[in-house]
């Protein structure tokens, strides 16, 4: 028995030591990108960048996603974990086409450079500060 007893931990214990951290749970929308934005880049199967020609954007604390076109304005939300920015704009006819669990691929400050979190798509969405 006394042979088996560390067998046994270990195959207890492999589950709990083989979990990977998720930070998808670590959100903190506190620290938006300051300034005000413009999609520079929108790419879902083919270029699809002039679908956002003349909007802006602003990242507001309490994670609210501002869209501004010709004086209208499209609330959205926006969070943000270590390798994801998520945004949801429901379903705005326009604007839901780039909601998604966005990966991370450059953030300064004046670039954010994002693309599909899934490995089959091959979506890119840029922004740039005005």
């Amino acid at each position: 028995m006394k042979k088996l007893l560390p067998a046994i931990l270990l195959v207890a214990l492999l589950p709990v030591l083989s979990c990977s951290k998720d930070d998808d749970n670590n959100t903190s929308n506190t620290t938006p990108p300051t300034g005000q934005w413009r999609i520079s880049y929108y790419w879902d199967e083919k270029d699809e960048t002039t679908d956002f020609t003349g909007y802006s954007f602003e990242f507001l604390s309490g994670g609210v996603l501002r869209a501004t076109r010709a004086g209208s304005v499209v609330n959205g939300t926006w969070n943000e974990t270590s390798s994801k920015l998520i945004i949801d704009f429901g379903t705005d006819p326009v604007l839901s086409e780039i909601n998604d669990d966005w990966q991370k691929t450059e953030k300064t400050s004046t670039s954010i450079k994002l693309k599909d979190d899934n490995k089959a798509q091959d979506d890119e969405l840029h922004f740039v500060r005005l």
